[in-house]
């Protein structure tokens, strides 16, 4: 891939992202995609897999495998979904606590990053770069690409 394309260079950003955001939660078992996974169902669930992958702008298969993964770890419960078909992921006791845990750690990492980035990025670059997934999932779910 050259090293001009624009995909390149986000998904180097990305992984760092992710990997400095990992540091902050590795003492807890958990990664930063877990967090957010498990954040989005504690605030809107209970939701479906596709419901969860929607929001979260994941595969449905890589959400299904990071549910099996927080399942072990009873941060998860998942039962059968309103139609019969799908299933329904809510957060258990345990994973209400992990996340009340680490919560401060992920705050403390937040106020680093935005620390380590200041004179770099600002607030705005990162509303940008949150507008521009947006568009961008828009689009992909729409077919609407070349």
């Amino acid at each position: 891939m050259d090293r001009d394309c624009s995909a390149f260079k986000i998904r180097r950003l990305s992984r760092q992202v992710t990997q400095f955001y990992d540091q902050a939660l590795r003492s807890e078992g958990l990664k930063s995609t877990q967090y957010h996974l498990l954040t989005v169902i504690g605030e809107e669930g209970p939701l479906t897999v596709r419901q969860l992958a929607d929001r979260i702008g994941a595969e449905r298969t890589s959400v299904t495998r990071a549910l099996q993964a927080a399942e072990s770890g009873d941060w998860v419960s998942i039962g059968p979904g309103p139609d019969g078909r799908s299933k329904s992921v809510e957060l258990t006791a345990r994973g209400r606590a992990l996340l009340a845990r680490v919560e401060p750690l992920r705050a403390r990492q937040e106020a680093a990053f935005r620390a380590a980035l200041e004179g770099v990025t600002s607030d705005r670059f990162i509303d940008d770069l949150v507008r521009a997934a947006d568009r961008l999932q828009d689009l992909n779910e729409s077919g609407d690409t070349p």
